[in-house]
């Protein structure tokens, strides 16, 4: 069996670029030629050693889009397909999975996370976690369909309205792709806040109007509202202070929506809940409808690829962290392995 090239995290704050034997396919299972794969938040967790199951040895990576190159006793997925990974991994007997919300499997797991994933030349999933790309969707927008499906699910669950008011407090890459989603969707005004001035700056030639967290945020939100509030806040930053802040943002009888993954307990006024009536709403990853939908906003709206700030070979991995680590230096830092990747 050919030998590969893999990024393997090694444990805490530790990568290691190796040769290794290619991944041998089991029944049901095909072989996909990485194109490209995105450095997410998730990711950043484990390099750190915070993420409570990521074992190492581990590749990383679970936003990927490739070519499949290889099958075994598959007859739903054809040699030289165009592809991403979903990368969800589920048991299909709780009763989350039986009841049609298998996304919040009592056992989910995710390829990247609990499997090897995309951070290599090539990449062995189930068939059932390949998905069609059509030929006008580039590789590298492709990539941008799971972390995009993130925010599509979170809009779908809100009870966000066209010509809603929002306020989107954090502008990374999942934050910036809410917005630019939810815009899309008919919302009258996108308020986006940020603590970076790179960031806020970074929002601001996308359009959008811009708050410094850092200044007076809920009196500038007040102006904006008119004294009333969003009528939807998405928190995507995962933070402590932004937590509190949220409630802050949003109108009486409004929403919060709690898009990121914190890693600690943090404070919220449940006392502006009760009293202002305020409903808050937590959401994880994506259904496969959330998918379809996010390859087709992709196929339609090119200025997603705004928010990919740095394509780097795979090798240059310890990079791609270090301007994700950063913040200010990058937004979405796509991979390729030299070998295969990189093209259309």
């Amino acid at each position: 069996m050919p030998d590969m090239k893999a990024l393997y995290y090694k444990g805490s704050n530790q990568l290691s670029f190796e040769e290794v034997k290619r991944p041998m396919l089991d029944p049901g299972e095909v072989l996909v030629q990485v194109a490209f794969a995105g450095i997410c938040g998730s990711d950043m967790g484990v390099l750190a050693g915070k993420h409570p199951r990521a074992v190492a040895p581990l590749i990383m990576g679970h936003e990927v889009s490739g070519v499949v190159v290889e099958t075994k006793d598959v007859d739903t997925v054809e040699i030289n397909e165009r592809v991403v990974i979903n990368p969800l991994l589920t048991c299909g007997k709780c009763q989350p999975c039986k009841t049609g919300h298998s996304h919040v499997c009592r056992d989910l797991k995710l390829i990247g996370i609990d499997r090897d994933g995309g951070f290599a030349e090539f990449v062995k999933v189930a068939s059932g976690n390949v998905i069609h790309i059509p030929s006008e969707l580039s590789f590298e927008m492709a990539s941008l369909i799971e972390p995009l499906a993130v925010t599509v699910h979170a809009i779908r669950k809100s009870q966000y309205k066209a010509g809603d008011q929002v306020v989107v407090i954090g502008a990374g890459p999942i934050g910036m792709l809410t917005a630019m989603a939810v815009r899309l969707a008919g919302a009258a005004n996108v308020m986006i806040c940020e603590v970076s001035e790179q960031r806020r700056q970074f929002a601001k030639e996308q359009g959008f109007k811009v708050i410094d967290g850092n200044d007076q945020p809920v009196e500038k939100v007040m102006e904006q509202t008119k004294g009333n509030g969003a009528d939807i806040v998405f928190e995507v930053a995962g933070v402590p202070a932004t937590a509190l802040l949220s409630t802050e943002l949003v109108k009486i009888t409004g929403q919060v929506v709690i898009v990121s993954v914190f890693k600690e307990p943090s404070k919220v006024d449940l006392q502006a809940l009760n009293f202002r009536e305020l409903s808050m709403l937590g959401v994880r990853v994506y259904t496969d409808k959330d998918y379809e939908i996010a390859m087709r906003m992709l196929c339609t709206y090119p200025e997603f690829s705004n928010v990919i700030t740095h394509k780097l070979p795979l090798e240059e991995a310890e990079r791609g962290f270090a301007l994700m680590r950063e913040a200010e230096a990058a937004l979405k830092v796509l991979l390729y392995p030299k070998k295969g990747g990189g093209g259309r």
